[in-house]
C-alpha cells in the first residue's frame, strides 16, 4: 500500500533533501510540499495524505501549533515531526499534541525511513539522540528520587544548606542569619548526618538539586 506523505518545511533544501531519500521507496509518495503551517492546513483541504513531515521552525506558523490543528481536523493522520532541537521539552510537547514521531535534523537518512516505517506500523518513534536525553534524565531522576526528602530538614536548617552551597564560610552564614559560629557548625554537623553524607561538596550537590540555590 502507498503511503502518501506531505512535506513541510521552510527550507527548499531540505525538502530536496528529503524527496531524494523518499523516491528511493518504491512505497513512498511524496503529494504535497509546503512552507509553513498554514500551507500544510490549506493544502489538506484538497490534498489527501498519510503522513505529514512537519518541521518545528517555520514562519507564520510553527511546526507544534499546525500539529495541534492538524490532529483536531485530521486524526487519522500521522504526523513526524523534524526538528533542529533534539531535547525532552520539545519532544514531549510534540507527543502531547498527537505526534507519531520525533526525528532531529541532524539524523542520518535511514533513520527518517526507519522512522516512516515504524510509525506506518502504528508505532511510536523517537530520534536516537533523545531517547539518549530521556534515558539520562530518568538516571537522573532515580538518583533523586534516592537521595532523602528536603522534609526532613528544618526550616533553619535549609537555610543553612542554601547558603552553603553559596560558598559562604560559617563565620559568614553566622552574621547572615545572627547566630553563633558555634550554631552554624551543630547545624552543618546535623545536615551531614541527616543526608547521610561527609562532605561540603556533596551538601552543595543536594542543594542544587533541591533547588535551593
Amino acid at each position: 500500500m502507498e503511503c502518501r506523505i506531505i512535506l513541510a518545511d521552510d527550507h527548499s533544501i531540505f525538502r530536496e533533501g528529503m524527496k531524494s531519500l523518499l523516491s528511493k521507496n518504491s512505497g513512498l509518495k511524496i503529494v504535497g510540499e509546503v512552507n509553513n503551517g498554514m500551507e500544510l492546513l490549506e493544502l489538506l483541504k484538497t490534498v489527501e495524505c498519510d503522513l505529514a513531515i512537519v518541521d518545528v521552525a517555520m514562519p507564520e506558523m510553527d511546526g507544534l501549533t499546525a500539529l495541534k490543528e492538524l490532529k483536531s481536523k485530521y486524526p487519522a493522520i500521522k504526523v513526524l515531526i523534524v526538528s533542529m532541537l533534539n531535547d525532552c521539552a520539545h519532544f514531549g510537547h510534540a507527543k502531547s499534541l498527537g505526534a507519531s514521531g520525533y526525528l532531529a535534523k541532524d539524523d542520518t537518512g535511514e533513520e527518517l525511513i526507519r522512522a516512516i516505517e515504524r510509525i506506518l506500523r502504528g508505532k511510536m518513534y523517537v530520534s536516537p539522540s533523545v531517547t539518549t536525553l530521556l534515558a539520562e534524565r530518568q538516571v537522573h531522576n532515580i538518583e533523586n528520587e534516592k537521595s532523602p526528602s528536603i522534609e526532613i530538614l528544618t526550616k533553619r536548617e535549609k537555610q543553612v544548606l542554601g547558603l552553603i552551597a553559596r560558598g559562604l564560610t560559617n563565620k559568614n552564614i553566622a552574621a547572615d542569619l545572627m547566630i553563633s559560629i558555634h550554631t552554624v557548625e551543630n547545624h552543618r554537623a546535623h545536615l551531614l548526618e541527616k543526608l547521610a553524607t561527609k562532605n561540603t561538596a556533596s551538601l552543595v550537590k543536594y542543594a542544587i538539586e533541591k533547588g535551593l540555590l
